[in-house]
């Protein structure tokens, strides 16, 4: 399963698809770019990693289809 990653690029954080180039956004402040990848995760039912400046990987949220009660 693809994920949507947070990572650090030309002094801007960014998220994307780990299997694809484009971004899906862009943003000057780290925890902006973390919950807006949180909301893509979501989304897309897909983890979430968030890497760290120097590209090591800092957490990871797995995805969890939620069954109802």
């Amino acid at each position: 399963m693809s994920a949507v990653e947070t990572y650090r690029s030309n002094n801007m954080w960014h998220n994307r698809m780990d299997d694809e180039e484009s971004d899906l956004s862009s943003h000057v402040i780290r925890s902006q770019a973390i919950a807006e990848g949180r909301t893509w995760a979501r989304s897309r039912k897909a983890d979430h990693v968030v890497r760290r400046a120097d590209g090591s990987i800092e957490s990871v949220t797995p995805f969890e289809e939620r069954t109802p009660a």
